[in-house]
């Protein structure tokens, strides 16, 4: 009986965990506005709602399991990767790359020998383009015999829609962590951006998301927690592939103009993008965070013997490596009135304060915040009526 009554209360705890939290936030922001303050510097303090304590509670939410996925790496997992990050450290530093990150990021010269085959399914008219991203971890380097050994991500997957007729602006839009699957066109919301403003889109697979994965194992993932070189190799071939990707478009497609917008982890690769590529219409950042290493620090194991292990690893080194992979470490190249944040007043994945520092080290262009989770806040009217004005103001969409 008591085994019985045990597992029907347990599922319960975590949406009482997360309901719990989303009220706390909730009164917190009623205070901070009454008292006429910030609950975060440089962000404004959200409107009390029900919407507002229930956008808290679904990021709290999924953020539990994160944590416990967190906790899969066992000691051998956390020393390795700590004597990984010493190499790094010493590797990056004698490349020059501590000291000019793009140094880290040679642009790719070849257009990529693509192949482009029709999609069957629920969207008309999707297609599925395939190219080698071509890229490899430089020679010695700290991971990268590691990285060479996942062989589906050696290809990179693009959904594309196209218009019929003449040649047209381009969006690439990049998905967040964990995604990368036939659904991101819908989580992306970008679909009315095809269809009212005329764009082509193409959403590309991240590496070792979707198709490209490697496996479950600490050591076979980006964005890892436990290993902090994964996500420096990640993102390099995040940023390559993307570079590849514009050739395809500004060459066999001739594309007129091309924007970028990212979501989440896709927000961080574009950003970065953006530190290296001059020509772009747009860049987008949807729920960004500015600081990798912070947002993984503080994404402790829910196993409080691993929680020493992470804070161990999450030390000065893991912050030096991110640099040469981090979009406030060099001037975005995009023209400043061609710059977009939207981001979330009350995200509990990626912290607001990251999308505030990313305003700043760009210049302060516009913001939109909303009363949202890093879940709720691209998904609503008021941010795809956003999205639609923002690029048509800027000329990227086809005249009626």
């Amino acid at each position: 009986m008591r085994v019985k009554l045990l597992l029907g209360v347990l599922p319960a705890v975590p949406v009482v965990t997360a309901g719990a939290a989303g009220l706390r936030y909730t009164a917190r922001a009623a205070a901070a506005r009454r008292d006429g303050t910030s609950l975060e510097p440089g962000v404004p303090t959200p409107e009390p709602s029900v919407g507002l304590a229930g956008a808290v509670a679904l990021d709290t939410f999924i953020t539990q399991p994160m944590s416990l996925l967190a906790s899969m790496g066992s000691a051998a997992h956390y020393a390795r990767s700590s004597d990984e990050l010493d190499a790094a450290v010493r590797f990056y530093d004698a490349a020059g790359w501590l000291d000019d990150p793009v140094g880290r990021h040679p642009a790719p010269t070849e257009q990529p020998d693509a192949e482009i085959s029709p999609v069957g399914g629920r969207q008309r008219g999707l297609e599925l383009l395939r190219f080698d991203s071509g890229w490899e971890p430089v020679a010695g380097e700290p991971g990268g015999e590691r990285w060479r050994s996942f062989r589906a991500n050696a290809e990179v997957p693009v959904r594309v829609l196209r218009h019929p007729g003449r040649p047209r602006p381009w969006l690439v839009a990049v998905h967040g962590q964990g995604m990368g699957r036939p659904s991101d066109d819908r989580m992306l919301r970008v679909l009315r951006l095809h269809e009212e403003l005329g764009l082509n889109l193409a959403l590309p697979v991240l590496p070792l998301h979707g198709p490209r994965a490697a496996g479950f194992a600490p050591d076979q993932q980006f964005v890892s927690n436990v290993h902090p070189v994964n996500n420096v190799l990640g993102l390099t071939q995040s940023v390559w592939d993307l570079r590849r990707l514009l050739l395809w478009l500004r060459g066999d497609q001739e594309a007129t103009a091309v924007g970028v917008l990212g979501l989440s982890l896709g927000s961080y690769a574009c950003s970065l993008l953006s530190t290296l590529e001059r020509d772009l219409a747009c860049v987008v950042a949807v729920v960004p965070t500015s600081d990798l290493a912070g947002s993984l620090r503080s994404s402790e194991p829910a196993l409080p013997s691993k929680r020493q292990l992470h804070r161990a690893l999450y030390d000065e080194r893991a912050t030096l490596v991110h640099r040469v992979v981090s979009p406030v470490a060099r001037p975005c190249l995009v023209a400043p009135d061609r710059r977009f944040i939207v981001a979330g007043q009350a995200d509990r994945i990626a912290a607001p304060a990251g999308a505030a520092e990313l305003w700043r080290h760009w210049d302060e262009p516009s913001i939109l915040w909303r009363p949202r989770g890093h879940v709720t806040t691209p998904r609503s009217a008021e941010y795809d009526d956003h999205l639609t004005s923002v690029l048509t103001t800027i000329g990227l969409h086809v005249p009626r």
